[in-house]
């Protein structure tokens, strides 16, 4: 008797998970940074941060479990793969009088965000077919002389 594989997760209903475990992970980011700023004594780790540190670890392990999945559907539609980056921030790298902007820029936000209202409509059928799935040039001609004749 084989041993039984677990039922694999539909794709939407990953996406939605993953959108989840992003919009988590990042508002713990910015929990963290947000002490950080309060409690600030030196650069690095600090003992009144122990909460945020944790609630850090736990949505950095939640979103990490989820990556190789996101990469495998990234590259099934043809997407660009900004989420493993988001798990390599440094945090508390700077002092707040250093730099006061977040570890996790704008641009990869917007970057994150954009894939993955990417990779639900491609999930949903609904994005234009990848370009190797159109038909070549040279099928598309024989098809146009076939359909004239």
């Amino acid at each position: 008797m084989a041993p039984q594989r677990a039922p694999v997760q539909p794709d939407l209903q990953f996406v939605a998970a993953l959108r989840l475990a992003v919009e988590r992970y990042l508002a713990a980011v910015d929990r963290w940074e947000a002490a950080y700023q309060k409690y600030y004594r030196l650069p690095g780790y600090s003992p009144d941060l122990a909460d945020e540190q944790r609630e850090y670890r736990e949505r950095r392990r939640e979103l990490e479990a989820l990556l190789p999945n996101a990469r495998r559907l990234c590259l099934k539609y043809d997407l660009p793969r900004p989420f493993a980056p988001l798990v390599y921030v440094t945090l508390g790298e700077f002092a707040p009088q250093e730099r006061t902007a977040s570890s996790i820029g704008r641009s990869e936000r917007n970057a994150v965000t954009k894939v993955l209202l990417d990779l639900e409509v491609a999930c949903r059928g609904w994005a234009e077919p990848r370009e190797s799935e159109r038909p070549s040039l040279l099928r598309r001609i024989a098809h146009y002389f076939r359909e004239t004749v």
